[in-house]
This record gives C-alpha cells, sequence and structure tokens, in this order.
C-alpha cells in the first residue's frame, strides 16, 4: 500500500474540442461537469444528493461541541446551513464536490530529520489555496451557468 504523502497532481486533462452534445441524462450531465472540473484544474470530482443525512446535522453539532473546529468559529455560526444544503439553497438538487490535491511529489514528514531547520506545514506551502480554489471554483460555476442554463 501506497504511503499517505505518496500523492501526486492528476495530469491535466485539456479538452481541445467541446465535450460532444449529450442528452441531459444525469449522466450526461456528470460526465459534462466532470470533463470540465478536470479541464479547469480539480483533481477530483463527485456528485451527490443536495439533501442532509439522517445524522449530519447531530454529528456537526457533535463536532462543534468538542471543539474539534478550533479557531474557525464561523462554523458554529453557520451550522444551520452545514448541516443541510437545502437551507442554504432550497432549490438545490444535486452537489458537485471537487478536490485539488496540494501535497508535495516528496515525503513532507523528512523535514522533520533534521532538527537543526524548521518544518513549514504542507498546507502552507506555495500560493493561497483559497485562491487558487475561488478562481476554478468560479470559473467552473460560469461554465456550468452558461452550459446549463
Amino acid at each position: 500500500m501506497p504511503k499517505p504523502w505518496r500523492f501526486h497532481r492528476a495530469p491535466a486533462r485539456r479538452m481541445d474540442r467541446p465535450l460532444a452534445q449529450t442528452t441531459d441524462t444525469a449522466d450526461g450531465v456528470k460526465s459534462r461537469v466532470r470533463g470540465e472540473a478536470l479541464n479547469v484544474g480539480f483533481d477530483a470530482v463527485g456528485f451527490t444528493a443536495a439533501a442532509a443525512g439522517a445524522d449530519d446535522g447531530a454529528n456537526l453539532n457533535r463536532f462543534l461541541a468538542e471543539g474539534r473546529h478550533g479557531d474557525m468559529t464561523w462554523m458554529a455560526g453557520t451550522a444551520d446551513r452545514r448541516a443541510d444544503p437545502t437551507v442554504l439553497w432550497p432549490e438545490a438538487r444535486s452537489i458537485v464536490a471537487v478536490g485539488v490535491n496540494y501535497g508535495p511529489a516528496g515525503d513532507p514528514l523528512a523535514a522533520l530529520t533534521d532538527a537543526d531547520r524548521g518544518a513549514i506545514s504542507v498546507y502552507a506551502r506555495g500560493r493561497d489555496y483559497h485562491d487558487i480554489l475561488k478562481k476554478r471554483l468560479k470559473r467552473l460555476g460560469r461554465w456550468m451557468a452558461e452550459t446549463f442554463d
């Protein structure tokens, strides 16, 4: 089994031509959205229903009560819409979940063996991932609105 730090960015999947026209079946839409999400630079794409699971609210409340959200106080202030996506957007039927691997190619724990040097957390290296993700999300959202509106 590979070590968890052995993640590498997926190769870019650029599309030189538009996706073939598909009918508006769920599989056709998912295929087109997945293709565009990979095209704009996401490494993982998934889909789920925009419905809260039976235990989602209770699990989130327990997480918050245990203080597991640390300094992210905004999580507690927005718990109602985090527990159920339809609170934020009642018309939502599906959720597109995307991910980007920002891990390094090498073992980030190797830096810990050099006691004379500090180690910088992987998420804090390079450009701020909030800025990177925001641009990609906006690009994907714009494409979805233009394509399916």
